[in-house]
């Protein structure tokens, strides 16, 4: 059964997607987003750093943010959010332009889809995930991927399935930063064999 707090973690982990689609529309080059990414993941480590120091922060950030905290993030580790922002600073640094691109798309969507829809109707469990929600996961990667006709066949659907077996292994390495330099890696290396 899925609960308020995670509906809404997974809703506003969609709005992860303007870091792609801004990298694609408003800040065509790779220094600009680097600059941007970099300056955000000093505010978010600089906020969570606070939220847990300082009492005005924590109450403030409490109120407005700890019913959808995961027990370890409300213990004072980072927050989700805050390894979006690093993950996709080492995504767009690592990687060229679409790869990097599709590697955050596959984390914005096909992550949340995965969540939301194994949280719902998932049954089939594998470690603390769902075979129902990896697959709906994927599902929405290939049709992502599909955006890209520029790129391989082979490159985008191997992108894709690696994205969503990223998502599935219980890696310790947050979901956010495993799945884009997973995927991102898969598809690079893919790229230079030229298929």
């Amino acid at each position: 059964m899925i609960n308020r707090g995670e509906v809404s973690r997974k809703l506003i982990h969609l709005t992860n997607v303007i870091i792609p689609v801004g990298y694609l529309f408003l800040f065509p080059s790779k220094i600009h987003m680097l600059i941007i990414l970099s300056c955000l993941s000093v505010i978010f480590i600089f906020l969570d750093f606070s939220r847990t120091r300082i009492g005005w922060m924590k109450t403030i950030f409490g109120k407005m943010f700890n019913f959808m905290l995961r027990t370890h993030e409300l213990d004072g580790r980072l927050t989700g959010a805050t390894w979006v922002v690093i993950g996709s600073f080492l995504t767009v640094a690592l990687f060229q332009k679409e790869i990097a691109i599709l590697a955050l798309l596959f984390m914005g969507l096909g992550d949340t889809v995965a969540a939301l829809f194994g949280a719902k109707f998932g049954r089939i469990r594998i470690w603390n995930k769902t075979v129902e929600g990896t697959l709906a996961g994927l599902v929405v990667c290939l049709m992502v991927s599909a955006c890209f006709p520029g790129m391989s066949v082979w490159v985008r659907t191997g992108g894709a399935v690696s994205a969503m077996i990223a998502e599935l292994i219980p890696l310790p390495v947050d979901d956010n930063i495993r799945i884009p330099i997973i995927s991102g890696t898969i598809m690079m290396f893919l790229s230079s064999l030229g298929v």
